[in-house]
């Protein structure tokens, strides 16, 4: 019997803040002081004590362009509590206890964890080792112990809750990494003050930066806000649990020269707990311009407005639920591979008109019994692979949709709906099976064929998926779908 998919390592993170300004587009104009903040060389002293400097912690001004030389606030001893003891009034509904998911959060209990593509950090190709280690605690001053750390430095962060308080966002620069000190992302939380003041979590502003084995949750703007006109490049975000944040729970701008290159979100669970959304404007992760990102193997559900159009609760009317995944604003590269996305309004967008160039979709499971848009879209997309996904999205009559591209190919899909063409595009389409129905799974979650299923043997020949969702081997038989059945 083939093992079933397992769910992606739970986790969670949040990062930013950096003095400059943060204009209406999301971009961050950088102060004469740096990245840095305050005008000091980044990090002196890479074994320097928690809160011994002042940390990068920007008070959110009331518009764009506040007064860049504001010093951070006051920072609380390592016996104080953090400021801002209880969320507002009109935050969103409170989470469970730390280490118990909410109802509706929780991959397919037949889905086992499995360490194959999601070790511990540690233990992944994705580990960056550093050269110093600080260990902090949430009465320690572990926002500045991230915003002071030097190049070279991980900062683990003990078990424990730690609040943002009054802090608009913490930066992280150069070379450092941020986790929590056990495997588990629901032992570390980060918490915003809720949907009412305006805030993001962690702020990116440097090179090879790593997140990982952390949880962030209740927090407006965004829980990673990556800035590749701050200097990000090459953010690693792994193993992390992102929920109930107020818009995009990874954000990635565009800066004058592009977007951020090398990204990669892996291994994290991303999402809406039942009532924990506010507005339309929502996205699990949305990067703008990047260039050969890797998203894989993360488990992303509802990613669902509430109807309202509304970035929150501001300029209502004005936009559609987003995909729970979009990469776009010419960007180039992207693989996308072995995600779950669960109960989604849109899933996989590229381009989205604004261009989108190469990269592969494959492997992924998309599933969706209520009503909803496409799974995946490809729009000013070109030389695009979609191959070997699962795709059931309801009585939506387009799987997979596409528009103004050229050298699309969709190879091996197993969908609910046909593909779809919006017009003006070029296209190959080979061994999809495009009425994918009940009796064709284990069960109608699950990604897995049952035995007998017509998908099995129906594929054609194709490049770009040698191995399943599970990372078994297809050889020479090919099935249609993201499951090779093993017997």
């Amino acid at each position: 019997m083939k093992r079933k998919r397992r769910a992606p390592c739970a986790a969670v993170l949040t990062a930013w803040a950096l003095t400059g300004c943060l204009t209406p587009d999301g971009t961050l104009e950088s102060s004469s002081a740096g990245p840095g903040g305050q005008g000091g060389a980044p990090g002196d002293d890479a074994d320097v004590a928690p809160g011994a400097a002042p940390g990068v912690r920007v008070p959110k001004p009331d518009s764009p362009g506040w007064d860049e030389d504001l010093p951070p606030g006051e920072a609380p001893g390592p016996d104080a509590a953090p400021p801002g003891e209880g969320p507002p009034d009109d935050a969103p509904p409170p989470d469970p206890e730390p280490r118990e998911p909410p109802p509706g959060d929780a991959p397919p209990p037949e889905a086992p964890a499995d360490a194959a593509f999601c070790p511990p950090y540690d233990e992944s190709p994705l580990f960056r080792r550093r050269a110093a280690r600080v260990v902090v605690g949430p009465r320690d001053d572990w926002q500045s112990a991230i915003a002071d750390a030097a190049p070279g430095t991980e900062v683990v962060l003990r078990r424990g809750e730690y609040l943002l308080g009054d802090t608009y966002a913490v930066a992280v620069r150069d070379d450092v990494t941020v986790r929590g000190e056990t495997d588990d992302a629901r032992d570390v939380v980060i918490r915003g003050r809720g949907y009412g003041p305006e805030s993001e979590g962690l702020m990116i502003t440097g090179a090879n930066v790593t997140i990982a084995h952390l949880s962030m949750t209740q927090i407006r703007n965004h829980a990673i806000s990556i800035k590749p006109e701050a200097g990000a490049r090459a953010p690693h975000l792994y193993a992390l649990d992102l929920r109930d944040i107020g818009t995009q729970h990874v954000k990635s701008s565009m800066g004058p020269n592009g977007g951020a290159e090398a990204g990669v979100v892996a291994c994290s669970r991303i999402g809406y707990s039942p009532g924990g959304v506010r507005g339309d404007y929502v996205n699990a992760i949305d990067v703008h311009g990047g260039v050969d990102w890797v998203i894989r193997d993360n488990y992303i559900y509802n990613i669902q407005g509430d109807g309202s159009g509304c970035e929150v609760d501001i300029d209502c009317g004005s936009y559609l639920s987003g995909p729970a995944i979009l990469v776009w604003n010419r960007a180039r590269g992207t693989r996308i591979e072995r995600n779950m996305l669960v109960d989604n309004f849109r899933n996989i967008a590229l381009g989205l008109d604004r261009g989108h160039e190469g990269g592969v979709v494959r492997n992924n499971f998309i599933f969706r019994e209520g009503s909803g848009d496409a799974g995946i879209e490809l729009r000013s997309a070109n030389g695009v692979a979609v191959v070997h996904n699962t795709v059931r999205v309801g009585d939506y009559p387009g799987a997979i949709e596409f528009s103004d591209g050229r050298d699309l190919r969709f190879d091996n899909n197993l969908l609910s709906a046909p593909l779809r063409n919006r017009g003006g595009a070029q296209f190959e389409a080979r061994g999809n099976i495009e009425d994918a129905g009940d009796g064709d799974f284990v069960s109608p979650s699950d990604p897995h064929l049952r035995a007998g299923s017509r998908a099995i043997g129906a594929g054609v020949a194709t490049d770009g998926a040698a191995d399943d969702i599970d990372g078994d081997a297809r050889g020479d038989r090919r099935d249609v779908g993201a499951d090779q059945h093993v017997e």
